[in-house]
């Protein structure tokens, strides 16, 4: 038991540093969502000069970008509550809007192509804005650009928070997932036919699809048989869909397994998961 009490101690002691720490952080709240932590220097007449968290550079800001500011002592000052005069808050410019991003591609456990990735992402668009309710689903076209505009690429998407994403998307949700394809073997389909005729009766014809045994008749018979096979890939599909809001949280997680084994069964994949999202109305 003692052995345990000194073992937690430091670790007591480690979560009051970091709670201090952040503590000791101002937050600016600008009139877009965007969340500014560091230390805010000074204030004046028409700007405020601020500091990032563990950094030197100093910034200025614009009052009238300003929407709130809460300081590290638990004090908030609200500037612009009713839009500053000039300047109209946008902070709920993003409600109820909705993007999807492009989604990961994995085909037997290597990463494929970017035209199938942008493919399930228009086929995702498609699913949910049938669906939209009250939501508004921004143009996968538009979504694409502003990424490419902000140097968000497949790279280095993962040095991203879905909340900054958010915002320079502009929406309140991202739908962001990945597509899991891998063959799993393959199927072998055979088909007969066979073809009855009688020489003494030329308009006397008669087809049999898997003929058993013999036909007797008195008179000369000639049986036909022709057959044919294919052979089909099978596949196995899982996919993982996630929901972010602009704060960043994951409000939906949620994978699933195809039942089916054909190449697209994301397709009806994508469909099952797509009801199961909060964001999808009946």
């Amino acid at each position: 038991m003692t052995y345990f009490i000194k073992n937690l101690v430091p670790l007591f002691l480690f979560i009051c540093m970091s709670i201090n720490a952040f503590a000791q952080n101002d937050i600016v709240l600008k009139n877009d969502g965007q969340e500014m932590i560091g230390n805010v220097t000074q204030i004046n007449n028409d700007d405020v000069n601020f500091t990032y968290k563990n950094e030197k550079i100093p910034y200025v800001i614009a009052k009238n970008d300003i929407h709130k500011i809460t300081f590290s002592s638990g004090r908030i000052e609200y500037f612009n509550k009713d839009g500053g005069g000039k300047n109209i808050s946008k902070l709920g410019d993003h409600h109820n809007k909705v993007a999807i991003l492009p989604f990961s591609f994995v085909k037997d456990q290597g990463d494929g192509a970017m035209a199938m990735s942008k493919k399930i992402q228009q086929e995702t668009y498609a699913i949910f804005n049938k669906k939209k309710n009250n939501l508004q689903y921004q143009d996968v076209q538009t979504t694409n650009a502003l990424l490419i505009k902000a140097g968000i690429t497949g790279g280095n998407k993962d040095g991203y928070t879905m909340g900054e994403i958010c915002d320079i998307l502009g929406v309140e949700y991202v739908i962001q997932g990945m597509v899991s394809v891998e063959r799993t073997g393959a199927s072998s389909y055979s088909n007969s036919n066979s073809t009855i005729s009688n020489t003494n009766d030329p308009n006397r014809r008669q087809t049999s699809r898997g003929l058993i045994g013999q036909v007797f008749s008195t008179s000369k018979t000639n049986v036909k048989s022709n057959s044919s096979s294919s052979t089909s890939d099978d596949f196995s599909t899982a996919i993982t869909m996630n929901i972010y809001n602009d704060k960043g949280d994951n409000i939906f997680n949620q994978d699933h397994s195809s039942f089916w084994s054909m190449e697209d069964a994301y397709k009806i994949t994508l469909n099952y998961l797509a009801k199961k999202t909060p964001l999808y109305t009946k």
